[in-house]
């Protein structure tokens, strides 16, 4: 059977099953909950860090798009909304 018969669209059996580890590079926005991944695995030193870590980029690349969150969880469409609400007095 393959492995695609497992996981939702978008989705990854790497990550969902096999490490679970590495969700910890997923970010998730505090207000919208938008799905992605943290910037870090972009570094050039992320993968040489350890062999798996090249794993973990491919997949997270492969199934989601890079996520920066600002010091307080949410992302940058969030923020900048939410300060645009916050300048107006609204």
């Amino acid at each position: 059977m393959s492995h695609s018969k497992h996981t939702k669209r978008g989705a990854s059996l790497y990550l969902e099953k096999w490490n679970p580890a590495a969700k910890q590079y997923i970010h998730t926005c505090a207000v919208c909950g938008a799905k992605g991944y943290s910037p870090a695995v972009d570094e050039p030193d992320f993968e040489s860090l350890h062999w798996e870590n090249s794993v973990i980029a491919k997949e997270l690349r492969r199934t989601l798009k890079p996520l920066p969150l600002d010091r307080l969880g949410r992302c940058g469409t969030c923020a900048a909304v939410m300060e645009q609400k916050h300048g107006t007095g609204q």
